[in-house]
């Protein structure tokens, strides 16, 4: 494998076992002290923020910098790819339940195969499709989404589940050509900030007292504090930056390696029991990420501005 593929599909694997250990801290903070799930998503994105434009505006400036027109891109992309995506997120659990939306959620890759032939004729290979069906199969049977019981989507559902995978995809797209002419950084900064700003306007105008429903106790603030600057930031960052070595059809194929990785946490962790049909998925989504012929070489070798 060349180097420059070896190093995104080593960060993204990265971004992926980070963005794996969000899930138990978020469903602890549900569950433990009520947090609003829209609030938490606000706080969650505008601790990052706040961290990003404090630490670069002290030591790198220049990060920063950019023009108006370049900031009017970023807030569009925030407020749909990082603010609404985070809101949707919360409510295709209420409405779907845990196992769809996390199925659902994973469609995002086929969006961003799908957005980067349209957009950049990315046209895909044959390999990369079969990959995605075969990604989406384990996803389908690690989430348990084959059981009637757990199985029960409403057509509303099913849009709002499918719009988290659709607004997440833009993000992806939007970044892998950002990183190409600025620094990844800038474009996580950014972006956080605009997605944290739509919901803190989505939180005032549907659950306004749950802003500050964490109340004076200071454990919840530590935990949502950690949350965000821990998994959450290290996940976008290592992400992002895979952009720069890999296109984002396949770092989004690989990323879903988060799946079987928050399944294993949860087995190891919280002593929850794998289904065989649960593990054949783990399976299914591991042989689809591991195939490096998934990419075009070219594309793979394909010099982006490092930045």
């Amino acid at each position: 494998m060349h180097n420059r593929a070896r190093t995104g599909y080593t960060l993204t694997l990265l971004s992926a076992l980070s963005w794996s250990l969000t899930g138990p801290g978020i469903a602890y903070l549900l569950t433990t002290y009520r947090l609003p799930g829209l609030a938490l998503a606000f706080w969650r994105d505008a601790f990052i923020a706040l961290a990003c434009v404090g630490v670069f505006a002290l030591v790198r400036p220049d990060v920063l910098r950019i023009s108006w027109r370049e900031l009017r891109s970023f807030a569009l992309i925030g407020a749909i790819s990082i603010g609404i995506y985070h809101a949707l997120w919360v409510f295709s659990i209420g409405l779907n339940g845990a196992a769809v939306a996390i199925v659902l959620i994973y469609t995002f890759p086929s969006f961003v195969t799908l957005g980067s032939w349209l957009l950049f004729g990315e046209r895909p290979t044959r390999a990369q499709i079969g990959a995605l069906v075969v990604s989406l199969a384990g996803c389908v049977l690690l989430a348990r989404a084959y059981d009637l019981a757990v199985l029960q989507v409403s057509w509303l559902g099913l849009l709002v589940g499918l719009s988290t995978g659709l607004t997440h995809a833009g993000y992806v797209l939007f970044s892998q050509r950002s990183v190409q002419t600025r620094s990844p950084w800038t474009s996580l900064t950014y972006t956080m900030l605009f997605g944290a700003l739509t919901l803190l306007a989505m939180s005032l105008l549907f659950q306004p007292a749950a802003i500050v429903a964490a109340g004076s106790d200071p454990a919840p603030w530590l935990l949502l504090l950690a949350l965000a600057l821990g998994p959450t930031l290290g996940g976008y960052a290592l992400f992002t930056n895979a952009l720069r070595f890999i296109p984002g059809p396949l770092a989004s194929l690989v990323v879903v390696a988060e799946a079987p990785a928050g399944a294993m946490l949860a087995f190891l962790l919280l002593g929850e029991r794998l289904e065989p049909a649960q593990l054949a998925g783990i399976v299914l989504i591991i042989g689809a990420l591991v195939v490096p012929q998934l990419a075009r070489p070219a594309a793979l070798a394909t010099p982006v501005q490092s930045v």
